[in-house]
C-alpha cells in the first residue's frame, strides 16, 4: 500500500547525486515521499513528477522500474464513479499503451462502484429440496459454513501438486492467460503444478475448467446434498457407467492472485455450486432479466466487446465476496465475472434442474444464435432435454391415475398412495415443463412429413434423441396434454381462464339468473368470477425470521388460493364487494365442480 510521509535521512535514488534547488529544511521536514510497494524503495514525489494530491489517491504504488513487470500503480476504490450506461473502457489505453497486462483488470474494478448484495444467506441444514420449493432458486444463495450441506471436500491444506498427483501429471489442462482471456495450449498438470507452487511466476494464469469426475481425486469429493437432489444428470441420465454423459458435475478451479474471468453465463444456463477450499473470490453479478440477456447477447457478439465493461451497460451489478469455507449456489442464467484477490483453490460444478427451465432454454438459444463453439456449450443439452421430458411425463402420468388434491396441493398415485416427496412438482417446475414441452415440440414438428426441414436438419434432430425415447412425437404430445391438464385445474398462475374455471363461471351465472334476489343490488347486472391468484401465506419478515431461526422446513403450503370478485356487465371490477353469502355460494360451487372433475378424471383414467 502506498504511503506518503515526512522522512529524515532517506536518500531518493532519483536525486541522490544531483544538486537540488529545494531548501534542506523543506527536504527534511515537509517533502512528500512515496514508497514502491514492489521493491520498497522510497522516492521524492516531486522527482517522480507526482503532485501530493495524486499520491493520496494511490493505493499501491509501482515505481517506473517495477511498472515494466507489475503494471502501473493501483488507485483506491471509489476514486472515480462509474458512468453506467455510457462509459467505455479501452483496457489497452488504461495501461498507457502496454497491451497484455493482467493487472489492468484490478484497476478497472477499482474504478467502479458496485451495489452491495442482499442475497439470502442460509445454513447448510436448511438448504433442502423443500426449502427450494418454498423459496425458489432465483437468486444466488450463500452458505457461510459447510456444516449441514452433507458434502465431502478436500482438506483446506491441499496443494496444486497434490491435485496433480491425484488426477495424473499427464492430464491435459486448459490454462487461460488472464491478460488476454485466451487459452494457452500444451499444458498438463505437471507443468501447471510447477508453475502454481513454484517460486517464480512471470504471468498471471488461471485454470477454471479441469473436470475431475472420473478421477481418484473426484471420487474423494461429494457434492452438496441439494445439488445431488436437483441435478438432471444425476437423476435422469441412465447408465452413466462406461458411456458418454455430460461430465460437468465436478470442476477444480485453481487461480493465481489477480486472476480475472470476464462476464459470462455458464453454458446451457446451468446452475453452479461453488466451494472455496483456499484463498478468496469476488463475484460481480448481473440478474438474468430479459433486458440484461438481450444486452449480454449483443455484447458477446459485438466487435467492441474487448473495449466495453459489461457492467456499465446494465442498471444493477452486485458484488459478493467469498472466503475459504464459503459455499455459493449460482442460479440459472446469472451473468457474472470473477476476480481472485489471493491464490485460490475452488471445487465447483454445473447442473441443470427443473426450477428455471425457461431461462436454461433461453441461454441455450443465445448460444446457438451467437455461434458459441460446441466446446463451450453444455454437452448433450438437447439429449438431456429429451430425458427430462420423459422423466416429467412419467411423473405427470402418475400410473394414469394422477390428480391434484385441492386441499393439500399434493399429487397422489393409485388414489391412496403418495408420490415420493422428492417427485412432487413445484409451481416453478410446472411452468418450466410448459417451456420444455414447447422446446421439444419444435423438434418433433420439424420431423413431421409436411415440415420444411432439410434432410440434414432432420437427421441432426434424430441423432440427439436418445434411444430410450422410442416415439418422440408421441412423448411430446402426451407431455403437452398432461401439463395442460394440470394448468386447466387452476394449478398455474396464468392470466387465461381455464376450461374448468369457465364451467364454474357458467354455473355462477346460471345461479344468479335463477336467483336474482340473492344479490344486494338487482339494478346492477353483476356476475361472479373465479380467478386464481398467487397465494401469500407468509409475509417477508416472517419468512426471514423463520429462515434464521429454524433448522427444519415447515409443511409445504398450497401455492395458490381462490379469490372471488364482483364484476359488472362490462367485465370491470365492481366497487361493491361480494357479500359473505355470495362468496360461500361460489365456494360451494367450486368444491362441487372440483369433486365432479376428479371423479370424471378417475373414470377416464380407469378406462384407459
Amino acid at each position: 500500500m502506498s504511503q506518503v510521509m515526512d522522512t529524515l535521512g532517506e536518500k531518493c535514488p532519483l536525486c541522490a547525486n544531483k544538486q537540488r534547488l529545494v531548501p534542506l529544511w523543506f527536504q527534511e521536514n515537509t517533502e512528500t515521499w512515496i514508497k514502491c510497494d514492489i521493491c520498497n524503495v522510497w522516492c521524492h514525489a516531486s522527482c517522480l513528477k507526482l503532485p501530493s494530491e495524486e499520491c493520496d489517491r494511490i493505493d499501491e504504488y509501482h515505481c517506473p522500474e517495477c511498472t515494466r513487470t507489475h503494471g502501473p500503480s493501483i488507485y483506491k476504490v471509489g476514486i472515480r464513479k462509474s458512468q453506467r450506461e455510457h462509459s467505455k473502457v479501452n483496457y489497452a489505453d488504461l495501461e498507457n499503451g502496454l497491451t497484455g497486462n493482467p493487472y489492468k483488470w484490478k484497476r478497472v474494478l477499482d474504478s467502479k462502484l458496485f451495489q452491495k448484495h442482499k442475497f439470502r444467506k442460509v445454513r447448510g441444514e436448511q438448504l433442502t429440496i423443500d426449502w427450494v420449493r418454498w423459496f425458489g432458486l432465483e437468486e444466488p444463495i450463500i452458505i457461510e459454513n459447510p456444516d449441514g450441506l452433507d458434502m465431502k471436500m478436500p482438506h483446506k491444506d491441499i496443494t496444486v501438486s497434490d491435485i496433480a498427483d491425484a488426477v495424473g501429471y499427464d492430464t491435459l489442462v486448459d490454462v487461460i492467460d488472464v491478460s488476454t482471456q485466451q487459452e494457452i495450449p500444451d499444458w498438463n498438470m505437471y507443468k501447471w503444478a510447477t508453475y502454481f507452487d513454484g517460486p517464480k511466476r512471470d504471468q498471471v494464469l488461471n485454470v477454471i475448467s479441469l473436470e475431475v469426475s472420473d478421477t481418484p481425486f473426484g471420487n474423494s469429493i461429494m457434492r452438496p446434498r441439494i445439488v445431488r437432489e436437483l441435478d438432471w444428470v444425476e437423476n435422469m441420465w441412465p447408465n452413466k457407467k462406461n458411456v458418454e454423459y455430460p461430465k460437468v458435475q465436478l470442476y477444480c478451479l485453481m487461480s493465481i492472485k489477480d486472476s480475472f474471468t470476464d462476464f459470462h453465463i455458464d453454458f446451457g444456463g446451468s446452475s453452479v455450486f461453488y466451494h472455496v477450499i483456499k484463498g478468496s473470490k469476488v463475484f460481480y453479478f448481473v440478474p438474468p432479466t430479459p433486458s440484461n440477456l438481450k444486452k449480454y447477447s449483443r455484447w458477446i457478439s459485438s466487435p467492441e466487446q474487448s473495449m466495453t465493461f459489461f457492467a456499465d451497460l446494465v442498471k444493477d451489478c452486485y458484488e459478493v465476496k467469498l472466503v475459504a469455507g464459503n459455499t455459493m449456489i449460482i442460479p440459472t442464467g446469472w451473468i457474472h465475472a470473477v476476480y481472485t484477490p489471493d491464490d485460490s483453490i475452488v471445487i465447483g460444478g454445473n447442473f441443470l434442474h427443473g426450477f428455471n427451465i425457461g431461462i436454461q432454454l433461453a441461454v441455450y438459444d443465445i448460444e446457438k444464435r451467437t455461434n458459441v463453439p460446441i466446446k463451450y456449450r453444455f454437452p448433450y443439452f438437447e439429449k438431456m432435454s429429451w430425458y427430462a421430458g420423459k422423466y416429467y411425463n412419467k411423473i405427470l402420468k402418475g400410473n394414469k391415475r394422477l390428480f391434484r388434491n385441492s386441499d393439500f396441493s399434493r399429487y397422489y398415485i393409485n388414489d391412496t398412495n403418495f408420490l415420493d416427496d422428492s417427485l412432487s412438482l413445484s409451481q416453478w417446475e410446472l411452468k418450466g415443463i410448459v417451456e420444455l414441452a414447447l422446446f421439444l415440440l419444435n423438434f418433433t414438428g420439424r420431423l413431421e412429413s409436411n415440415s420444411e426441414a432439410t434432410t440434414e436438419e432432420r437427421q441432426l434432430i434424430k441423432d440427439n434423441i436418445p434411444g430410450e425415447v422410442s416415439d418422440p412425437i408421441r412423448l411430446t404430445k402426451r407431455l403437452s396434454r398432461r401439463i395442460n391438464r394440470i394448468i386447466n385445474q387452476g394449478n398455474m398462475d396464468f392470466d387465461e381462464e381455464s376450461e374448468d374455471q369457465k364451467v364454474n363461471l357458467k354455473s355462477c351465472k346460471k345461479d344468479h339468473d335463477d336467483n336474482p334476489g340473492s344479490l344486494r343490488d338487482n339494478s346492477v347486472s353483476t356476475k361472479i368470477k373465479l380467478r386464481v391468484k398467487r397465494r401469500v401465506d407468509e409475509d417477508h419478515e416472517r419468512r426471514v425470521k423463520w429462515a434464521k431461526t429454524s433448522s427444519s422446513v415447515p409443511p409445504r403450503p398450497p401455492p395458490y388460493n381462490y379469490s372471488i370478485y364482483s364484476y359488472d356487465e362490462n367485465d370491470r371490477e365492481s366497487s361493491t364487494s361480494p357479500t359473505p353469502e355470495e362468496i360461500a355460494r361460489v365456494e360451494q360451487i367450486i368444491k362441487e365442480k372440483i369433486r365432479e372433475f376428479e371423479l370424471e378424471n378417475r373414470k377416464k383414467n380407469y378406462k384407459n
